[in-house]
């Protein structure tokens, strides 16, 4: 199946073609069937990118990339090209791979939604998705993939009836997120919030909203941005520095409405009457649009914590963008239909192990939230754990986070702190700021019972000793700590 033909491709890239024979220079004409960065997985009729980084340079296998079929090969090195077959030359292989996405994302034609966040992201993404299969074909960023190579690379392997692409966006540093949206040119982008990821590279809260905001630039035409409301270093940032042809949306967790952070939204999602089960959680959403209120009851997920919560409606929120631009006015019947759709994809999400998957064992309740740290999700998975119902005791087993730099002891006293603000019945920490998050969690909480430990081995030695049945244990740390093992070791017990 035809994707592009290469005198597209050579036109979207502004690549200079070298030809090895006099025929070939009427061979712009032909078919192109995909994209491949891999000489490993490479197709007859695809398209090679010699990629080039610190470890690896492409330009050496685009001899091995025609020989298997390749149709062509586009290169940034001159002394490299083949002695046959068609190569295309670039100055930056990368550069030109995002090029070509942002050319096909036209035209495709899909809607396109674009997430970025300090935490959350993935879950983001993973709930929009979910919830716009229900009206829509959709296309996401595979787990990670959400750089400059992984972003192009969904875009370029994107079925062609796609209705909608779900792309999440990573950053490494201030001008990441603008590249990356000046491909993706989303109609709506949602920011999960400003946290402190990334602070040792960017030095302020401040400087990751800029790097986050940057989102906004690629917005087609009378996109949408979405944030979390309850971020209020966000959202009055986004109302003022948001251009007035971008509308704005929020969704709430507050108890009561608050107007003054509902004005200047053109929808507003709030969560209400918030209860919770054995099977997880119930929420309503009452629904601000201009003037215009809608309440919707019982929306379920089996997953808990209040940032799932907020995600859920965001994913809400980014459907009914899509289906205001896209359909027209719905009968009863028709808006019945799709909300039933919307609750079922939500009470089926599942949470991925690592990320704050909830397991009900004969004997424990274990969260496994040990895939990642850093304090804004250190203090989701407190609330996370506090919110729990039918356990006896409640147990936090927490590592350091990692890559804070300069601001690691502030950062650790800070969540320490925040985790002191709820009364578990004990608290198992390790790691070398162990002692920083201790000094937050006394000084608000002198009781608390903290067991600090040398190393992962020395937690799972103390946990042994101290579950009991009916327990709940939270493994929150940095990846590097493999809380995860640990999580898995305490539910085959459970079970055992």
């Amino acid at each position: 199946m035809k994707q592009f033909t290469l005198d597209e491709v050579i036109s979207a890239i502004g690549g200079d073609p070298v030809y090895n024979t006099a025929s070939q220079v009427f061979a712009t004409a032909v078919d192109i069937s995909g994209i491949t960065t891999d000489t490993r997985k490479i197709e007859p009729g695809q398209l090679f990118f010699a990629l080039k980084g610190e470890n690896f340079d492409g330009n050496e296998y685009a001899t091995e990339a025609l020989a298997k079929g390749a149709v062509a090969v586009v290169m940034s090195d001159r002394s490299k090209v083949p002695s046959e077959g068609i190569s295309i030359i670039v100055d930056d292989t990368i550069v030109a791979l995002g090029k070509l996405a942002k050319y096909q994302r036209f035209k495709l034609g899909a809607k396109v939604i674009g997430i970025t966040g300090s935490v959350g992201k993935t879950s983001a993404k993973e709930f929009i998705s979910e919830v716009a299969a229900t009206s829509f074909n959709v296309w996401k960023t595979p787990e990670n993939q959400n750089n400059e190579i992984g972003l192009a690379m969904t875009i370029l392997t994107a079925p062609s009836d796609t209705d909608v692409l779900v792309l999440e966006m990573g950053m490494r540093g201030k001008g990441q997120i603008s590249y990356l949206t000046n491909i993706a040119c989303p109609d709506i982008a949602v920011i999960t919030g400003i946290g402190f990821s990334h602070i040792e590279l960017l030095g302020s809260r401040e400087n990751i909203r800029e790097a986050k905001m940057e989102i906004t630039e690629g917005l087609t035409e009378g996109g949408v941005l979405v944030v979390n409301g309850d971020d209020p270093f966000l959202l009055e940032y986004a109302k003022k520095e948001l251009s007035i042809n971008h509308p704005l949306a929020a969704v709430s967790l507050d108890k009561e409405e608050d107007t003054d952070k509902m004005k200047n939204c053109m929808l507003f999602f709030r969560g209400t009457d918030i209860r919770q089960d054995d099977d997880g959680i119930v929420f309503d959403i009452e629904a601000t649009l201009a003037d215009r209120k809608y309440h919707q009851d019982d929306f379920r997920l089996k997953v808990t914590g209040a940032h799932n919560i907020r995600n859920a409606m965001i994913a809400c929120l980014c459907h009914t963008v899509l289906e205001i631009g896209t359909a027209s006015v719905f009968s009863e019947d028709e808006a019945k239909t799709a909300l039933a759709k919307i609750r079922e994809a939500l009470e089926s999400h599942e949470r991925k192990p690592g990320r704050g998957a909830t397991y009900r064992t004969r004997d424990y309740i274990v969260i496994n939230d040990a895939y990642n740290a850093a304090p804004e999700s250190m203090e989701s998975a407190f609330a996370n754990l506090d919110m729990l119902t039918g356990c006896k005791r409640k147990i936090a087993v927490l590592g350091n986070m990692l890559e804070l730099g300069g601001f690691a002891s502030e950062l650790h006293e800070y969540t320490g702190v925040k985790c002191g603000e709820y009364s578990f019945d004990r608290v198992f920490i390790t790691g070398d700021n162990a002692d920083d998050f201790i000094r937050g969690a006394r000084s608000v909480s002198p009781d608390l019972e903290i067991v600090k430990c040398e190393d992962t081995e020395d937690v799972k030695r103390n946990l042994e000793g101290f579950l009991e049945p009916g327990d709940a244990v939270l493994f929150k740390a940095s990846h590097a700590f493999g809380f995860e093992g640990l999580a898995d070791h305490f539910r085959a017990k459970g079970d055992a």
